[in-house]
């Protein structure tokens, strides 16, 4: 049985009160959805869906279909570019992105896939010659020396690193504001939200830098900045792209992700970065039924409720759409604030004992929530995480393949409204979550679609949710559906 809260809040909470009530709010939701039983992880669940598509293996890669700019094009766009747009925490010379690629590639050439072309990645992966600072000026020392998987593969296909972008800091925010580092400035229009934490990855793709960067999504935090910036992103299944050589927030929740300036330049990364036996490599069904929550379109803006209404509609004229009862977005909004809160308050809590001066007030208020959680709420939480997942497979992707779904309540966001107070800025965190980070906590694909252009009464970006381990088959649903729409 959970007992009743009886620390304080650490991280020097800006309101302590509100952190209090916080933590048992959640504590409560997570409480009364409590597991009755649940002999199995998420993990375990997300083990045995891969097990049930084994056997296939990486085939040989198509031809490249996106942009050869060239790293030293990049690279001089970069440095032209970044002084208004605030997207590279860090611009390689010509000479250093050469050298890091050679050095990550230990003189493997692999197939060529992606030979010369430039990509960025998010201030959070270690690679040889540089130590990330997750949005901060800090550089944090390597972890055992590991590099980054991703970044490895990458450079073995031939990709060529220009730079690393600008995050949140610590990752922990989804508005794309950084006091350290300034923000990353939207490249259409200065006053729009880009959003986060993946913000300078979606900015230097959408002002055409780099035709794709590296990214991080832990409930959100690449589909938010690639959805708000008119760009592709990609939060893959969990587990499916190794976590390694890049700094966490929530270990559980944490993925490596995409943001792509179109459909086939996604497909030809997560080729890529996919690993040769993943169980995503398996052909599983076809993607022919669609599920629409419609539930979930009601606090959805004009615009948004027009532009998924228009989708659906386009895909019911050659798929079947079925309506869908809406996951329950309490429960596990309640579950990601518990689980991500305990774990990022354990990885950051001796970081913040020696650098309390790059924690922003956001950041402590949310790390002193997580602060508040006890060893067996979390223990709870996760076991109700797993529930919540068998239920949702058997019992509504048993009838669907995929979930379409807003990324977030408004199509447009504007920096102005960070301008309020603490507690209405937590509250625009809170929104921009809402539909992204059960996705996150039970370990599902997603595909951010972005805006179609040249809509007549605007446009916004929608989600496409899979099973897990069927990115591959979503991405190329998600290509065709553009198409269409």
């Amino acid at each position: 049985m959970v007992g009743a809260m009886t620390s304080e809040p650490a991280f020097d909470a800006p309101d302590p009160g509100a952190a209090r009530d916080a933590a048992r709010v959640q504590r409560e939701q997570v409480l009364q959805a409590g597991a009755q039983h649940c002999d199995a992880s998420v993990q375990d669940i997300l083990r045995a869906e891969g097990e049930a598509r084994s056997g296939a293996r990486r085939p040989l890669p198509g031809e490249w279909s996106g942009p050869r700019s060239g790293a030293e094009a990049a690279t001089d766009a970069a440095q032209r570019l970044n002084g208004s747009l605030n997207a590279f925490v860090r611009i390689f010379s010509g000479e250093e992105s050469a050298d890091i690629a050679e050095s990550l590639r230990e003189g493997d050439r692999g197939d060529g896939a992606l030979e010369g072309v430039p990509f960025a990645f998010k201030d959070v992966f270690h690679m040889p010659g540089h130590r990330p600072g997750a949005g901060t000026r800090l550089r944090l020392s390597n972890v055992a020396g590991e590099v980054s998987p991703m970044l490895r593969r990458l450079c073995e296909a031939g990709a060529i690193p220009i730079g690393a972008t600008v995050p949140d800091p610590w990752c922990y925010s989804t508005t794309g504001e950084n006091a350290y580092l300034g923000a990353p400035v939207h490249p259409a229009d200065a006053t729009l939200l880009v959003g986060g934490s993946s913000s300078g990855s979606a900015v230097a793709v959408a002002a055409g830098i780099v035709p794709f960067a590296l990214g991080t999504d832990t409930g959100g935090s690449i589909r938010i900045p690639a959805a708000f910036c008119g760009q592709w992103g990609w939060k893959p299944t969990n587990g499916l792209l190794e976590a390694a050589g890049m700094l966490p927030l929530s270990v559980s929740h944490d993925c490596p992700a995409v943001v792509a300036q179109s459909a086939a330049v996604l497909d030809a990364v997560m080729r890529v970065l996919i690993p040769s036996d993943a169980p995503a490599w398996a052909e599983g069904r076809p993607l022919a039924r669609v599920g629409v929550a419609r539930a979930l379109f009601a606090p959805c803006d004009e615009t948004t409720k027009a532009t998924l209404t228009r989708i659906v509609g386009r895909i019911a004229m050659s798929v079947e759409v079925r309506d869908i009862a809406a996951p329950d977005l309490t429960v596990c909004n309640s579950i990601a604030g518990v689980v991500t809160g305990y774990e990022a308050a354990a990885y950051l809590g001796p970081v913040f004992a020696r650098h309390p001066e790059v924690f922003s007030a956001n950041t402590r208020q949310r790390l002193a929530i997580g602060s508040l959680v006890d060893e067996d709420t979390y223990g709870l939480a996760q076991a109700t995480r797993a529930q919540v997942l068998r239920r949702l497979l058997d019992e509504v992707f048993a009838d669907v393949d995929v979930i379409v779904l807003p990324v977030t309540p408004r199509a447009t966001y504007r920096r102005s409204e960070l301008a309020g107070s603490p507690s209405d800025v937590r509250q625009l965190t809170l929104e921009l979550l809402a539909f992204n980070r059960w996705v996150n906590t039970l370990g599902l694909p997603a595909i951010t679609v972005p805006p179609k252009a040249g809509d007549e009464g605007g446009s916004a970006a929608v989600q496409l949710i899979a099973r897990p381990f069927a990115d591959l088959d979503l991405v190329g649903f998600a290509s065709d559906l553009m198409l269409r729409a």
